[in-house]
């Protein structure tokens, strides 16, 4: 598969409804909406910037590369943006909430 923005746009906006639904589930490590979607967005972006062509590839039993079709490149992708926005935003959320722990 190839690199495409439209994947990338689509990882962007799920890294940050990924972001905000971490920061949701962990409501105790929250830092502010803006932080929330900056953080999304981030990690969205990366992991669209680096495991966009990655995350797609299927590989037959064979060996053979499987091309996925328009509709699973979207929810792979969607889903790769999401828990990298997620995961960006906990990370960042315990990073905080430890630095204020330690004062």
């Amino acid at each position: 598969m190839a690199w495409s923005m439209t994947n990338l746009v689509v990882q962007l906006i799920t890294g940050i409804l990924g972001g905000h639904a971490a920061a949701v589930a962990a409501h105790e490590h929250s830092f502010g909406m803006l932080g929330h979607t900056i953080t999304g967005a981030v990690g969205g972006a990366l992991s669209g910037l680096f495991l966009q062509t990655l995350a797609a590839t299927l590989v037959t039993g064979n060996g053979s590369l499987n091309e996925p079709r328009l509709i699973e490149q979207l929810v792979v992708q969607a889903l790769a943006g999401a828990v990298a926005g997620a995961i960006a935003t906990l990370l960042v959320g315990f990073i905080k909430h430890s630095k204020s722990a330690h004062k």
